[in-house]
């Protein structure tokens, strides 16, 4: 199972997680839309700075990034 990357960025990479095995793109996608409305929820701090999750493949590209700032408008 692949393992895919989930950091917070805005400017440069804040946060960089171990990564997480998730069967392909679209679940590591959804992984990351989840991943936002829980920290647009719990973390005020990264709402209106622009933070995004970043979803990265295991070849080292970034695939995805999602918005905190949408997460919390739509969560």
């Amino acid at each position: 199972m692949p393992a895919f990357h989930f950091a917070i960025v805005n400017d440069e990479r804040v946060i960089d997680a171990t990564g997480q095995p998730v069967a392909d793109r679209d679940e590591a996608i959804a992984v990351a839309k989840r991943l936002a409305i829980d920290l647009a929820e719990t973390r005020q701090e990264y709402l209106g700075r622009g933070y995004f999750i970043s979803v990265i493949g295991s070849d080292a590209r970034e695939i995805h990034r999602e918005s905190i700032d949408s997460a919390a408008k739509s969560g």
